[in-house]
């Protein structure tokens, strides 16, 4: 079956082959292979990867096919890595990295990528050659998992291995060190084995402040990850001191996970993981239930609590290149921006910002604009600058809504709430020459405007009791030095060096 298998698969290309280029073409075989298989499942009305029914063919081309389906067939056994390599663990199951286990592991989990990692290691040439040993040393040799520190044989062979397991890893060259190997002591195009102990491992450390913990599960599926917006669905194990007190499922819009009371340090694991993917988390108070505890689930005050979470569903976040027109990606801005102002609403101001955030995101200038782009989305930009400026106002921000106010001058430098959160911004910095300049512009614009009028008052007062407290201190420090001249203290001159 094997060889009849590659019999039709050589014959195949070398079909198409023959009629795209004369014998000894410099083309690339690779990528006539793709294109061979689309024009044959098109003759053949078929779909391609649908297993492509028998051909009749002349003698000649026949037993020309047959010479290279036997040469194909015995350079593949003669790559096949012996059995006492074991099992073949590459990504692509090249035969590149093969595992055969020494010493059963304990327990299920295994250390997730981007754990420190602790390992005892023996490592050989294939003549039993010892080039390297961390046991001759004394010491466990340490390595962040799946960040391309080691070569790319330890990457994935440590990342399948439990706690207390040894192994033997063999590593071809193009997951060692390829061609030109680790002089002196490794030659290049070298096949190497190590005998792996692992003893331990740090969980990952997600948010870099020790908050949140996490190991691996169970492997996901795919490359795509989350992002804030899709709707994701999640399975949810929580326990504190050993006891569950939350198993649920979860539905929500990422990001915004606090509706679901999903608590933030789980919606920050989310956004790593993959679909089909299991993770254990060591949450701390700040991002599990914080000073306050959880009454309904009767978590204490300042728990340290764990969650498995499993991502079981999300949808694929449509992308910016996907829209067609400005005009579509100022509607679906519009839907953020509506959605936003209804958490503002009800004090969410953190929510709010996300939103508001995404939103810009859509309308975000762009430095090679389309016809006409820039007219649609003005009014947009410019209402979501003025909404983030609020925000960060409530949230006691003003160096970040003071820059959201000069964003939204820039597009309209006659915008008077613009002015008017300048001037709150400034008076919360206490810049208050710069809060009476932006009160003074609002009242220019509008002079009637009294809210304008009470802040500029305001603020003359917060200047001049900022000046009257400086007079006192500059007053109490000179009166300090009049009093110690009176007690015989000499201030030294200028110049001159005191002991």
């Amino acid at each position: 079956n094997k060889k009849n298998d590659v019999f039709n698969a050589v014959y195949l290309v070398h079909v198409r082959y023959k009629t795209i280029a004369p014998r000894g073409s410099s083309r690339k075989f690779e990528r006539d292979m793709d294109q061979a298989e689309k024009d044959i499942a098109a003759m053949l009305g078929i779909k391609p990867k649908q297993e492509i029914p028998s051909m009749h063919m002349d003698e000649a081309t026949e037993q020309e096919a047959t010479v290279l389906a036997d040469e194909a067939i015995q350079k593949m056994e003669a790559e096949k890595p012996p059995a006492e390599w074991g099992e073949d663990i590459s990504p692509s199951h090249d035969g590149g990295i093969c595992k055969k286990i020494i010493t059963e592991g304990k327990g299920y989990a295994k250390a997730p990528k981007g754990s420190e990692v602790s390992v005892h290691y023996t490592g050989k040439l294939l003549d039993g050659t010892v080039f390297d040993s961390s046991r001759d040393r004394g010491e466990l040799f340490k390595f962040t998992l799946g960040k391309g520190s080691v070569i790319k044989g330890w990457d994935v062979g440590v990342a399948t291995m439990k706690k207390g397991e040894t192994c033997l890893l063999t590593c071809r060259p193009e997951y060692a060190y390829e061609k030109n190997g680790s002089p002196p002591k490794i030659p290049g195009d070298a096949t190497l084995q190590f005998e792996v102990e692992l003893f331990d491992w740090k969980a990952e450390d997600i948010t870099n402040d020790g908050g949140v913990l996490k190991t691996g599960l169970a492997e996901g599926e795919g490359w795509a990850k989350p992002s804030d917006g899709v709707v994701v669905t999640v399975q949810l194990v929580g326990r504190y001191d050993g006891k569950v007190f939350e198993d649920r499922e979860a539905t929500f819009d990422y990001g915004e996970g606090s509706e679901a009371g999903v608590i933030s340090g789980v919606e920050r694991a989310i956004k790593d993981m993959k679909l089909k993917e299991k993770v254990q988390l060591t949450i701390r108070p700040q991002y599990a239930f914080g000073a306050e505890g959880s009454k309904a689930f009767n978590v204490p005050p300042n728990a340290t609590v764990e969650y498995d979470v499993s991502l079981t569903s999300f949808q694929k976040a449509k992308q910016t290149w996907e829209y067609t027109t400005a005009e579509e990606k100022k509607a679906d801005a519009e839907k953020l921006k509506e959605k936003g102002t209804n958490y503002f609403k009800s004090s969410k101001f953190g929510l709010a910002v996300k939103l508001y955030e995404r939103a810009a995101e859509l309308v975000k200038k762009s430095s090679t604009p389309k016809d006409g782009e820039e007219a649609v989305f003005k009014e947009t930009r410019l209402a979501l600058y003025l909404n983030l400026a609020a925000c960060y106002l409530k949230l006691n921000d003003a160096t970040k809504a003071l820059h959201q106010c000069e964003e939204a001058l820039q597009l309209d430098d006659t915008k008077v709430k613009a002015y008017f959160r300048k001037g709150q911004a400034c008076q919360q910095l206490q810049e208050y020459e710069k809060a009476i300049e932006a009160f003074n512009e609002v009242l220019r614009l509008e002079p009637d405007n009294r809210e304008a009028q009470v802040q500029l008052k305001q603020s003359k007062n917060m200047r001049k009791a900022l000046v009257d407290k400086e007079k006192k201190l500059y007053a109490s420090m000179f009166k300090k030095l009049l009093t110690e001249d009176k007690s015989g203290n000499q201030t030294p001159q200028t110049g001159s060096i005191s002991a």
